[in-house]
């Protein structure tokens, strides 16, 4: 995975149940998890393990069977993961709130996603399709229909087996960089380069 980092930033538009919400932007320090080196700090991330407040709730390893998140619940609807390397060192922090109910960063490949109740989920993205496309998703049978929009700006639409409209994400690069969505047990993230990545929770 490469060790660079594109500055980007999040929106989010999403349905179902993560329920509906107006577009929210995250600002540019908002300690969103990012490409980065093994070890290393993310650009754009704060490492702020208790800065940011809140009650502690659980800690939860990831994916990668060493790294974890420390969860805090800041308030109703409000909560945030600190994200730690296994020697202890901060990579970053997440956030969802009743405005943004999903939000997901992405370390050396692998997703952390948080959702407005407190629930974590991680998996390690796979090579997948970029650009427009349609694609079906992790649970086999939810189809994400990407189309672009400009330069790494994309809109992702969830649409069920029965054809029903899920939910929306979507991305800009020159404002937001990553879009992330929670319906039922599906995760599912959006990038500014089109690609989808998803995960059923079991």
């Amino acid at each position: 995975m490469s060790a660079s980092v594109t500055r980007r930033r999040t929106i989010l538009l999403t349905a179902a149940a993560c329920a509906a919400v107006a577009v929210t932007a995250l600002g540019p320090a908002s300690g969103a998890f990012a490409a980065a080196p093994a070890h290393g700090a993310t650009e754009g991330a704060q490492a702020r393990p208790e800065a940011g407040g809140g009650t502690y709730v659980r800690t939860v390893k990831l994916a990668d069977g060493v790294s974890v998140v420390k969860v805090y619940r800041v308030g109703p609807g409000h909560y945030r993961a600190d994200g730690f390397f296994d020697d202890g060192r901060p990579f970053g922090s997440i956030e969802a709130t009743p405005a943004e109910p999903c939000d997901a960063g992405n370390v050396n490949g692998m997703i952390i996603a948080l959702s407005s109740k407190g629930e974590v989920a991680s998996w390690f993205a796979k090579a997948r399709p970029t650009g427009p496309h349609n694609e079906t998703l992790a649970d086999g049978k939810t189809v994400a229909r990407v189309t672009e929009l400009g330069d790494q700006h994309y809109r992702a639409v969830l649409v069920g087996k029965d054809g029903r409209t899920l939910g929306t994400m979507e991305v800009d690069g020159e404002a937001k960089f990553r879009a992330a969505i929670k319906v039922g047990s599906l995760w599912a993230v959006l990038e500014t380069d089109g690609g989808v990545t998803s995960h059923v929770a079991r």
